[in-house]
């Protein structure tokens, strides 16, 4: 992703004693300084609303071997989230191995631990933990007291330092029964499921490109993976370059520090680029009706996908606005002509192209043809007609809302690391989603319909999934 922001060189003092740590390199570094300068000449759409309150301040950083290191201390929580990110994802599967990365977040090693220190932390520190794996990066996520952080830091190390030769192949096979559960109890879902949601990547993005790999791939797969697929993909992607580690919450700066140079410096470098995807887009342009992958599934749902290929932070802030003036709008199921159970518009923004959707569910299969014509009537309204005031101001509130309360969480799902994270990821710096959130307060109506009639003109992929379908 392009980004126009202006980037200083920070040098930031170390306030402990290895020197050998490195500032961040230019093409990543965001001035704090000139962020918070500039929120006074924001644009915002009611004088009570602050945005300078959701700027995060945090310290980013690499060590010498290239592992990138971010820092976001607030006492004002009473726990802390360590989490570190592996820059590779479902995108780093070729088609033959769909689900393998999905597979192998679930079978990453455990580093070694003292039986009494282990017992001690899942007992008295450990309050959460979980992983997950996107297009671009995977995620492993522990919740502690602050008591627990040196453990927690250790635990984390340790999975980087295990090596390919910890996965064992009973391991794999205790992972397998939970991933094969998963993958059926998710089914519910028609878009979550191995096949209906490899039908949308494939639909939106192309059969072959990276991003049309979902994450649970195909079912098949799942059942034969063996234990040398894994230690291929650890040796691919564990190397100190490709790591990220997040320490968010209650912690001791100082501190911390140490204990991440004196776990984390071991991790190997190897010198080899991250993974970047990089093949044209070429969505499919047959619609397809599939049977709802759950036997007691009894709703129709329905997909609109567009692909955003080469975007830059503007296209991403016009997008996600529009996605929460949709969202307004759906909630107001009397301006819907027949049944809808729930309908939710999508933008979802990746390292090198995006995703905007809308799925709607509905009980009467035989409205099929007027949910259709309905929606993508209202959508090719936006790229027609301007947003009212009022909408537009609707949707602005919203996009603050949703900061805010993303803001409230430390780690994982819908937190401040995941903002951090995927500004940095996506968009170069750890803060572009202010910078975003800065260009959509100053989003007048025209801005949006001319970002929208580049990118929502074109045909959507779309697939139906009904109970009906034999």
């Amino acid at each position: 992703m392009k980004m126009n922001i202006l980037r200083l060189l920070v040098l930031l003092t170390p306030c402990c004693s290895f020197a050998q740590d490195l500032p961040i390199k230019t093409s990543k570094t965001i001035n704090a300084e000139f962020n918070r300068k500039t929120v006074s000449h924001v644009k915002t759409i009611d004088a009570d609303v602050q945005i300078d309150s959701l700027y995060l301040k945090y310290e980013y950083y690499a060590l010498k071997n290239g592992l990138e290191v971010i820092l976001q201390p607030d006492s004002t929580f009473n726990h802390v989230s360590v989490e570190f990110w592996i820059r590779a994802g479902t995108a780093i599967d070729n088609p033959y191995e769909y689900g393998l990365q999905h597979f192998f977040e679930h079978v990453m090693p455990y580093g070694k631990m003292d039986s009494i220190d282990k017992h001690v932390f899942l007992n008295s520190y450990l309050k959460g933990s979980n992983a997950q794996v996107k297009k671009d990066f995977s995620r492993f996520y522990l919740k502690v007291l602050p008591e627990g952080i040196k453990p927690a830091l250790k635990r984390a190390a340790g999975r980087l330092l295990a090596g390919a030769n910890a996965i064992t192949a009973n391991r794999v096979e205790f992972e397998r029964k939970k991933v094969l559960f998963e993958i059926q109890r998710n089914a519910k879902n028609p878009h979550w499921s191995a096949e209906g949601s490899l039908a949308i990547s494939e639909g939106t993005f192309g059969k072959g490109h990276p991003y049309a790999a979902n994450g649970y791939g195909k079912l098949e797969n799942n059942r034969t993976f063996s234990v040398n697929d894994f230690k291929r993909r650890y040796e691919e992607i564990i190397f100190s370059e490709n790591i990220i580690l997040f320490v968010v919450g209650n912690f001791d700066v100082s501190r911390v520090k140490k204990l991440v140079h004196q776990y984390f410096s071991k991790v190997a470098s190897k010198k080899r680029p991250v993974n970047e995807v990089s093949k044209p887009i070429v969505p499919s342009k047959e619609s397809i009706s599939m049977k709802t992958p759950h036997q007691n599934d009894s709703l129709n749902t329905m997909v609109f996908s567009w692909a955003i290929p080469n975007y830059e932070l503007k296209d991403d802030a016009v997008l996600k606005l529009v996605a929460s003036h949709l969202n307004n709008r759906y909630k107001l199921k009397k301006y819907i002509p027949f049944a809808v159970a729930n309908s939710r518009a999508y933008a979802d923004m990746y390292k090198t192209a995006g995703q905007f959707q809308v799925r709607i569910q509905f009980p009467n299969a035989c409205d099929s043809t007027h949910v259709e014509k309905f929606f993508l009537r209202g959508i090719k309204g936006l790229t027609e007609k301007d947003l009212t005031t009022n909408e537009l101001g609707l949707a602005k509130k919203s996009a603050i809302t949703d900061i805010r309360g993303m803001q409230e969480n430390l780690g994982f799902q819908w937190s401040r690391t995941e903002l951090l994270g995927t500004s940095l990821v996506y968009g170069d710096d750890p803060n572009a989603y202010f910078e975003r959130l800065r260009i959509q307060q100053g989003l007048t109506s025209k801005q949006v319909r001319k970002v929208l009639s580049k990118w929502m003109v074109s045909k959507p992929f779309r697939i139906l999934f009904s109970p009906t379908i034999e």
